[in-house]
Protein backbone atom coordinates (compact mmCIF):
# COMPACT_ATOMS: atom_id res chain seq x y z
CA UNK A 1 0.00 0.00 0.00
CA UNK A 2 1.23 3.17 -0.90
CA UNK A 3 2.42 6.18 1.20
CA UNK A 4 -0.55 8.53 0.18
CA UNK A 5 -3.06 6.28 0.72
CA UNK A 6 -1.84 5.16 3.71
CA UNK A 7 -1.93 9.04 5.00
CA UNK A 8 -5.22 9.35 3.39
CA UNK A 9 -6.81 6.62 5.17
CA UNK A 10 -5.53 8.32 8.62
CA UNK A 11 -6.63 11.64 7.87
CA UNK A 12 -10.24 10.24 6.57
CA UNK A 13 -10.62 8.13 10.33
CA UNK A 14 -9.36 11.04 11.87
CA UNK A 15 -11.90 13.41 10.65
CA UNK A 16 -14.55 10.48 10.95
CA UNK A 17 -14.14 11.08 14.42
CA UNK A 18 -14.95 14.76 14.41
CA UNK A 19 -18.40 16.22 13.88
CA UNK A 20 -21.81 14.97 13.11
CA UNK A 21 -23.21 11.35 11.54
CA UNK A 22 -23.00 13.00 8.17
CA UNK A 23 -19.62 14.26 8.05
CA UNK A 24 -18.67 11.06 9.53
CA UNK A 25 -20.17 8.95 6.67
CA UNK A 26 -18.64 11.39 3.89
CA UNK A 27 -15.14 10.68 5.04
CA UNK A 28 -15.81 7.14 5.34
CA UNK A 29 -16.64 6.95 2.03
CA UNK A 30 -13.55 8.08 0.75
CA UNK A 31 -11.76 4.86 2.74
CA UNK A 32 -11.83 1.54 0.03
CA UNK A 33 -13.56 -0.38 1.00
CA UNK A 34 -15.38 -2.72 -2.29
CA UNK A 35 -14.31 -6.11 -3.35
CA UNK A 36 -10.36 -6.56 -2.35
CA UNK A 37 -8.20 -7.08 -5.08
CA UNK A 38 -5.97 -10.01 -5.76
CA UNK A 39 -7.82 -12.46 -4.12
CA UNK A 40 -10.37 -15.30 -5.75
CA UNK A 41 -14.35 -14.42 -5.68
CA UNK A 42 -16.22 -15.91 -3.04
CA UNK A 43 -17.45 -19.39 -3.83
CA UNK A 44 -20.19 -21.02 -1.13
CA UNK A 45 -19.86 -19.93 2.05
CA UNK A 46 -19.30 -22.30 5.28
CA UNK A 47 -22.15 -24.12 6.79
CA UNK A 48 -23.34 -22.20 10.29
CA UNK A 49 -24.75 -23.72 13.20
CA UNK A 50 -28.26 -24.57 12.92
CA UNK A 51 -29.47 -22.79 15.34
CA UNK A 52 -27.08 -19.30 16.19
CA UNK A 53 -26.52 -19.33 19.75
CA UNK A 54 -26.78 -15.90 21.79
CA UNK A 55 -23.60 -15.02 23.70
CA UNK A 56 -23.16 -12.45 25.83
CA UNK A 57 -20.99 -9.44 24.99
CA UNK A 58 -19.79 -11.15 22.01
CA UNK A 59 -19.53 -7.79 19.06
CA UNK A 60 -19.32 -9.36 15.23
CA UNK A 61 -20.15 -7.18 12.37
CA UNK A 62 -23.99 -7.51 11.37
CA UNK A 63 -24.84 -10.90 9.32
CA UNK A 64 -21.77 -12.73 10.60
CA UNK A 65 -23.01 -16.27 10.86
CA UNK A 66 -21.60 -18.31 13.28
CA UNK A 67 -19.54 -21.83 12.52
CA UNK A 68 -17.69 -22.76 16.15
CA UNK A 69 -18.40 -21.75 19.48
CA UNK A 70 -15.51 -23.19 22.47
CA UNK A 71 -16.03 -22.39 26.04
CA UNK A 72 -13.39 -22.22 28.08
CA UNK A 73 -14.50 -20.08 30.92
CA UNK A 74 -13.84 -16.73 31.05
CA UNK A 75 -13.28 -16.97 27.47
CA UNK A 76 -16.28 -18.02 25.08
CA UNK A 77 -14.10 -18.38 21.85
CA UNK A 78 -16.30 -17.87 18.37
CA UNK A 79 -15.52 -18.55 14.40
CA UNK A 80 -18.07 -16.69 11.89
CA UNK A 81 -18.36 -16.00 8.56
CA UNK A 82 -19.25 -12.73 7.29
CA UNK A 83 -19.75 -11.36 3.65
CA UNK A 84 -17.95 -8.31 4.04
CA UNK A 85 -14.20 -7.33 3.90
CA UNK A 86 -11.66 -6.65 7.28
CA UNK A 87 -11.95 -3.46 6.38
CA UNK A 88 -15.71 -2.86 5.93
CA UNK A 89 -15.78 -4.86 9.51
CA UNK A 90 -13.40 -2.88 11.27
CA UNK A 91 -15.13 0.87 9.89
CA UNK A 92 -18.66 -1.00 10.94
CA UNK A 93 -17.27 -1.69 14.91
CA UNK A 94 -15.71 1.75 15.39
CA UNK A 95 -18.93 3.48 14.02
CA UNK A 96 -20.90 1.84 16.70
CA UNK A 97 -21.71 4.20 19.41
CA UNK A 98 -21.93 1.16 21.83
CA UNK A 99 -18.61 0.43 21.57
CA UNK A 100 -15.25 1.73 23.05
CA UNK A 101 -12.72 0.44 20.45
CA UNK A 102 -9.50 0.16 22.53
CA UNK A 103 -7.43 -0.99 20.19
CA UNK A 104 -7.74 -1.27 16.64
CA UNK A 105 -5.29 -2.65 14.17
CA UNK A 106 -6.00 -3.05 9.94
CA UNK A 107 -3.31 -4.83 7.66
CA UNK A 108 -6.37 -4.72 4.52
CA UNK A 109 -6.22 -8.35 4.48
CA UNK A 110 -6.72 -8.65 8.32
CA UNK A 111 -8.59 -6.61 10.77
CA UNK A 112 -7.61 -6.79 14.73
CA UNK A 113 -9.71 -4.80 17.24
CA UNK A 114 -10.19 -4.92 20.84
CA UNK A 115 -13.46 -3.50 21.83
CA UNK A 116 -15.45 -3.16 25.33
CA UNK A 117 -19.18 -2.59 25.59
CA UNK A 118 -19.13 -1.89 29.14
CA UNK A 119 -19.32 -5.23 31.19
CA UNK A 120 -17.81 -7.52 28.24
CA UNK A 121 -14.46 -7.25 26.35
CA UNK A 122 -13.86 -8.48 22.75
CA UNK A 123 -11.29 -9.08 20.80
CA UNK A 124 -12.23 -9.50 17.09
CA UNK A 125 -9.50 -10.97 13.72
CA UNK A 126 -11.31 -10.48 10.11
CA UNK A 127 -9.30 -12.26 8.34
CA UNK A 128 -10.18 -12.09 4.23
CA UNK A 129 -10.80 -15.36 2.69
CA UNK A 130 -12.31 -14.18 -0.36
CA UNK A 131 -12.71 -10.66 -2.32
CA UNK A 132 -15.93 -9.80 -0.21
CA UNK A 133 -16.16 -12.30 2.41
CA UNK A 134 -13.89 -12.99 5.89
CA UNK A 135 -13.75 -15.37 8.84
CA UNK A 136 -13.86 -13.48 11.92
CA UNK A 137 -12.79 -14.38 15.42
CA UNK A 138 -13.52 -13.05 18.17
CA UNK A 139 -12.72 -13.97 21.73
CA UNK A 140 -15.38 -12.63 24.33
CA UNK A 141 -15.22 -12.50 28.27
CA UNK A 142 -16.82 -10.36 30.86
CA UNK A 143 -15.20 -6.95 31.58
CA UNK A 144 -13.46 -8.37 35.06
CA UNK A 145 -11.42 -11.06 33.58
CA UNK A 146 -10.91 -8.90 30.14
CA UNK A 147 -7.10 -9.07 30.89
CA UNK A 148 -7.01 -12.71 29.69
CA UNK A 149 -8.66 -11.70 26.11
CA UNK A 150 -5.87 -11.45 23.52
CA UNK A 151 -5.04 -8.22 22.18
CA UNK A 152 -4.29 -7.36 18.64
CA UNK A 153 -0.87 -8.65 17.05
CA UNK A 154 1.96 -5.72 18.04
CA UNK A 155 -0.24 -3.81 20.62
CA UNK A 156 0.97 -3.02 23.88
CA UNK A 157 -0.56 -5.46 26.82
Amino acid sequence: MSRTLLVSLAVALALAGCGSDDTMQANLADVPTGPLTGLPPCGEPPEPLAEQPAIDGLVLPEGAQITQVTETPPLTNVTAYVERTPVQIRLELEADPDLEILVSEDEVLEAELLVTDGSHRTFVKARAICDRASVVVGVVAPEEAGDVVPVPTGAAT
